[in-house]
């Protein structure tokens, strides 16, 4: 009985501290960015190695400097390197996706680096540097990794995305795994097969 008067006279001073200050729940630390990240560079990316046996240097070279010139794209941008004798193509493309903000979708730039390297029978892909348009085209972008960081626009008081960053995700989980398909077929003729024996 004296436990139990305890208990009431404990929950009862508990009740009315609480009444006064406001308890701070701690951050909840469930959620799970689903976008692949490097975990070198910490940004996110798509990549794989891609065997085509019996291809030759030259002819994925080919192959995948024909899909640069064909890649859909907002803005099409020339090549950054373009190294026939090293077997490696870099470019950037952009791509309208829809964004949810203020609850609104709205339709914005999403530009991303690629590169291709060629091998004799294989080739690697990476698609990174997401980064979104503010309107002023390529040169003045804000990469994809400032949304993913926790702050007050992207991530609600317990630690998950807001609409905005579910949107924003989506999308470029969306935009990086047909971009990487398209890459896959165009360069090598299939649609998948991918595996990390470069």
């Amino acid at each position: 009985m004296k436990f139990f008067l305890l208990m009431l006279a404990l929950v009862g001073v508990f009740t009315s501290a609480q009444a006064q200050t406001q308890l701070k729940l701690p951050k909840l630390h469930g959620w799970v960015n689903p976008l692949p990240i490097d975990s070198a560079t910490g940004k996110v990316m798509y990549r794989a190695v891609v065997q085509v046996p019996g291809a030759s240097t030259t002819e994925l070279y080919a192959r995948a400097k024909k899909w640069f010139a064909a890649a859909p794209s907002t803005t099409k941008m020339p090549l950054e390197v373009d190294d026939a004798a090293g077997g490696k193509l870099v470019g950037k493309t952009g791509e309208l996706v829809m964004q949810n903000f203020l609850g609104a979708n709205v339709q914005v730039p999403l530009w991303r680096t690629i590169t291709i390297q060629v091998r004799p029978g294989r080739f690697r892909y990476q698609i990174t540097d997401f980064a979104f348009d503010s309107g002023k085209g390529a040169s003045a972008v804000t990469p994809l990794e400032n949304y993913l960081t926790p702050n007050a626009l992207t991530f609600d008081d317990a630690g998950y995305p807001k609409p905005v960053l579910q949107s924003t995700i989506g999308a470029v989980q969306r935009s990086g795994r047909q971009q990487a398909a398209a890459i896959r077929q165009s360069v090598s003729g299939k649609a998948s097969g991918d595996n990390d024996n470069w």
